[in-house]
Formats: structure tokens, C-alpha cells, sequence
């Protein structure tokens, strides 16, 4: 909070509140993306969000006044939110974005071979804390009584390095039902170089590219990735290559990159 620049002190109220939900429907990497696909919500779509945002222990005892008007369909109060929102990301969050976008990528290739490995059905039971199979219902603990149909919408699951506590749900109609659970503990973000080895011996920025070439990418997919531009990735990774940590080849237009048996050497010796 006190690195909270003074233009979003109106919405610290907001960042207090507590929810068991989160937002389902913004999926994807891009912050700017994800933010306009927000402001563009109809009053009927935003309503439904925040309704789900102001759901929680609090829920009717103080609710920030922010969030009671934007529920209440004032749409300069949504948008004053999503200013504070950007404030607050490129203030706090931004700086260490590519080493977040990293992390995820490793967990992503981990839930991929506990699937490819043990299945579905035994994958999530695997690598959702506390989850468990009952019949054909997936229970987890949670705080909350409440059951979830699919219904076909699908499941997204995504890691979370801000949560320590059980699994939130986020569920709106007709889209994919999001489950963001605790990240592991080797995934949990580092507040500079001190306590990353790697990144104090690559940089920050370039071992964050490395850990994302845990899995197979194109220069631009490392580039989306990692917020950085392609001429950076290209950099990167040329500068990698020569070290023997990373490996590339062309594939008609584009240059796929993966780590080498060193590098991933490297990557396994560091984690966190």
C-alpha cells in the first residue's frame, strides 16, 4: 500500500476490501488489453462483475463507496476505477511483470505434464491445494458452501503469487469458470536480484526470458510474454544462445526457442 502512488489514494479502500471471487472475464496477458476489454463492458456486464467483486466477508459492512456506486451503474465511477487501477499496476506491479508473466509459463509447462502424465481428472486433485475428488465433483476447501456446474463453459486455472489462502472462484454466465489458486512456493515473486541468483547473474529481464524458455517460444511470444519489445527478445536470446543456455531454429518465418539441458540445468539449480 505505501507504494501506492498519491493519485490512487481514493481507491485504497477499494484494494482493502476482500473478496472470495475474482473477475473471470478478462483472460489473457496484455494489462492495457485487459483493461479496455473492461471499460467496454455494457452497464449490465460491469453491474455483474462488481456485484461479483463486492461478495465476501465484508459484503453490506462498509463496502467502499467507489465499488457501491459502480454497482449501482455510475459509470464515472467505473472508470475512475480502472484509472486507479492502471496507477496502482504501473506503480506497483509493472516493474516486476516480465518476472510474473515467467513464473506462470513455468507453472503452466508443470500442469501440462502432470496432465500429459497422471490425467486430468488426477492432475487437478494434484495440483489444486486441498482438492479432492468426490464421485464425479471436484471439491476443495473454501470458506464458502456453493457448487459450480461447468455446463461445457470450461475451466481455467491459474496460479496466484498475491494469495496464500484457499482457492477463488470466478463464475459469470456463458464464460469459462476461472479457479486461481496459491502459487507454489518456488513461484512466489522476488523483490529484486539479491534473492534470485540467476537474475543477479543474467539480469533481471534476461533470466526472466530463460525461465520462460523452460517451453518452446517465438521471439514474439517472448516478447508478448514479457512486455519487452522484439528487438529486446531477439537480444535476449542471441546473447543466451552464445552462452549454450539456450537454443533456436527457424521455422519458416519465425525463430522458436527452447532452454538447452544446461540451461535448464541452470533454471532447476535456481528456483526460488
Amino acid at each position: 500500500m505505501a507504494a501506492f502512488p498519491i493519485a490512487t489514494a481514493p481507491g485504497r479502500a477499494v484494494v482493502s476490501h476482500f473478496s472470495w471471487s475474482l473477475s473471470p472475464t478478462v483472460l489473457g496477458d496484455d494489462f492495457d488489453e485487459g483493461m479496455q476489454s473492461i471499460e467496454k463492458l455494457d452497464r449490465r456486464q460491469a453491474q455483474a462483475e462488481l456485484a461479483v467483486f463486492g461478495r465476501g466477508p465484508t459484503e453490506g459492512a462498509g463496502a467502499p463507496h467507489y465499488l457501491r456506486h459502480a454497482i449501482a451503474g455510475d459509470r464515472e465511477a467505473t472508470r475512475a476505477l480502472g484509472r486507479m487501477t492502471k496507477d496502482a499496476y504501473r506503480a506497483v506491479l509493472e516493474p516486476y511483470w516480465p518476472e510474473i508473466q515467467a513464473n506462470h509459463q513455468i507453472e503452466l509447462v508443470r500442469q501440462g505434464r502432470a496432465m500429459a502424465r497422471h490425467g486430468v481428472r488426477a492432475a487437478l486433485g494434484m495440483i489444486i491445494p486441498g482438492a479432492r475428488w468426490n464421485g464425479d465433483c471436484l471439491e476443495i476447501d473454501s470458506p464458502q458452501r456453493h457448487t459450480i456446474a461447468l455446463r461445457g463453459r470450461g475451466m481455467v486455472l491459474t496460479p496466484s503469487i498475491f494469495w496464500a489462502g484457499p482457492p477463488l472462484v470466478g463464475e459469470l454466465d456463458e464464460q469459462p469458470v476461472v479457479l486461481a489458486y496459491p502459487a507454489p512456493i518456488d513461484l512466489t515473486l522476488t523483490i529484486g536480484t539479491e534473492s534470485d541468483p540467476l537474475a543477479a547473474i543474467l539480469g533481471s529481464t534476461r533470466a526472466a526470458v530463460l525461465r520462460l524458455l523452460a517451453e518452446q517460444h517465438t521471439t514474439g511470444d517472448i516478447a508478448r510474454n514479457l512486455g519487452i519489445s522484439p528487438a529486446s527478445a531477439s537480444e535476449h536470446t542471441s546473447a543466451l544462445r552464445h552462452a549454450r543456455l539456450v537454443r533456436s531454429r527457424r521455422d519458416g518465418k519465425a525463430v522458436i526457442h527452447d532452454a538447452t539441458a544446461l540451461g535448464m540445468d541452470l533454471i532447476d539449480a535456481n528456483r526460488r
